[in-house]
């Protein structure tokens, strides 16, 4: 899994390697918002190596405006230089990258995101203090005009449009890392938020719900009815969708096309900000100037309960999650798109962390989908809290793979594919300690080889299959398991 890497494509509603196997990716995002740090965590290079070791392959690498046009129409080759040193290392750990061009409230100027030259918020208020950030996207008259004019493609200070900075600034680097062959796709932008539309939405649930109910408080969540929750949710649907189509949509096709004039890298098209929830995504195929479908697409949903970011995780609720992403199910099979699963989790460190990582792996297997966790920060890598992130998974399969599932308890993986002729599948066990080939369960007579890692536990397992037809395959952790 240590060699050069082989290149990753869109193949239908799965990821195929050169090879034509089917890729599962299991990975974390490494994004660095601190400007002063120069976007990238200083032991970054480390890192690639720890999450590696624990059979990661797959890093959504955060990418900032602020950091690649810190002037108008002037790119930065040498923050881009010290991004490709990373892509590069990925590369020689086994590890596939996501590039996300990341944004919080739009700006470095409320959050992260885009320049302040880019920023034109016409001296409009933004409040401080808030309880929780995200409440600046419905508060900040200075946020909200400042994306409005984003979208508008209003001119910078140099006459430019800032969407068409924004697409050049995509063309460049995609031209400078198009041949870099461990990366799998490109996120022109991190949970784009409407602007003022957002506060519009709101504004108009809220209006219909306190005609019956005057008293309403949108704050106490709690008291919330169902019917209210039904208000909310088609109201806010109603407005996001009509973004996406409208606004996103073409956005998106116009940073393809940007794309597409010098690299053919997938486009990863995530929902809006509030698609990370319960509101459905208008996302749409992306599509060239011709109005011809491209076929390197990804679907990159996020998905968070509502507790996200509290100090109130004890309320978790599992069922809304799976709700959530059986709603992200059925958009995806709309599309016909790959998953990778670009957020979830933001767990804090606590007795039941674990508890709720296992619930989404549930689903992630259940829709064979890939994901990154959201996110890492220092000390997670051995924060026992943490340690169902690192699970047993398919990572290539010569053939269509039809099911998989990783026991924590029992610390064994199963898996079951439809294989090729002459085909060779790698798995990944967390504990390969106590493993050898004799204790591995094949439905059909295979060729088995265990590749333990040199300073960890885990390590991959290769099945080499000779004919084609079902294969199932049960790795124990000790005999007779």
């Amino acid at each position: 899994m240590k060699d050069k890497m082989k290149r990753v494509k869109v193949d239908g509603m799965r990821f195929i390697n050169e090879d034509g196997n089917q890729v599962i990716f299991n990975g974390i995002n490494l994004v660095c918002k601190e400007k002063e740090k120069g976007y990238l965590e200083d032991n970054i290079e480390q890192l690639l190596e720890v999450y590696s070791n624990k059979g990661f392959n797959l890093v959504r690498l955060g990418v900032f405006w602020d950091g690649v046009e810190p002037k108008p129409g002037v790119f930065d080759d040498a923050y881009l230089d010290k991004v490709a040193k990373v892509v590069k290392k990925a590369e020689q750990c086994g590890i596939y990258i996501m590039l996300d061009m990341h944004q919080d409230l739009y700006s470095v100027k409320y959050g992260d995101g885009a320049p302040e030259w880019a920023t034109l918020d016409e001296g409009l208020n933004h409040p401080e203090n808030l309880t929780m950030w995200y409440e600046a996207y419905l508060s900040s008259q200075a946020i909200m005009k400042a994306t409005d004019n984003f979208w508008a493609n209003i001119e910078a200070s140099d006459g430019v449009g800032l969407i068409d900075h924004y697409a050049a600034m995509w063309e460049y680097i995609a031209k400078k890392f198009k041949d870099y062959s461990n990366i799998i796709g490109i996120e022109p932008m991190n949970e784009p938020y409407m602007g003022s539309i957002a506060a519009k939405a709101f504004n108009t649930a809220i209006g219909k719900i306190k005609e019956n109910n005057p008293d309403f408080d949108m704050t106490n969540l709690y008291a919330v009815t169902s019917k209210e929750q039904e208000i909310i949710q088609k109201t806010l649907t109603d407005h996001f969708i009509k973004f996406d189509k409208e606004i996103l949509m073409p956005f998106y096709n116009r940073i393809l096309q940007a794309v597409r004039r010098v690299s053919d890298l997938p486009i990863i098209t995530g929902g809006n900000i509030y698609s990370s929830s319960f509101v459905k995504t208008g996302i749409e195929k992306i599509r060239d100037e011709n109005g011809n479908i491209d076929t390197q697409q990804i679907y990159g949903p996020h998905g968070y309960d509502s507790v996200t970011d509290s100090t109130n995780y004890e309320a978790y609720n599992k069922e809304n999650i799976s709700f959530i992403f059986a709603q992200k199910r059925l958009s995806q099979e709309e599309l016909q798109l790959p998953v990778i699963v670009g957020e979830w989790g933001a767990f804090p460190s606590k007795d039941f962390t674990n508890e709720y990582i296992e619930h989404m792996a549930v689903i992630l297997e259940q829709y064979l989908w890939s994901s990154t966790y959201w996110v890492h920060y220092s000390g997670i890598e051995t924060d026992t809290n943490y340690s169902s992130l690192e699970r047993g998974y398919p990572p290539s399969v010569s053939g269509t793979l039809l099911s998989y599932h990783y026991d924590y308890e029992k610390k064994s993986l199963s898996a079951k594919w439809k294989a090729k002729r002459d085909g060779t599948t790698i798995l990944y066990v967390p504990d390969l300690s106590a493993v050898n080939p004799q204790m591995i369960y094949s439905s059909t007579e295979v060729e088995i080889n265990i590749r333990k890692f040199k300073d960890a536990p885990g390590g991959f397992v290769t099945i080499y299959h000779s004919e084609e037809g079902m294969i199932e395959v049960k790795i124990p952790l000790i005999p007779n398991l």
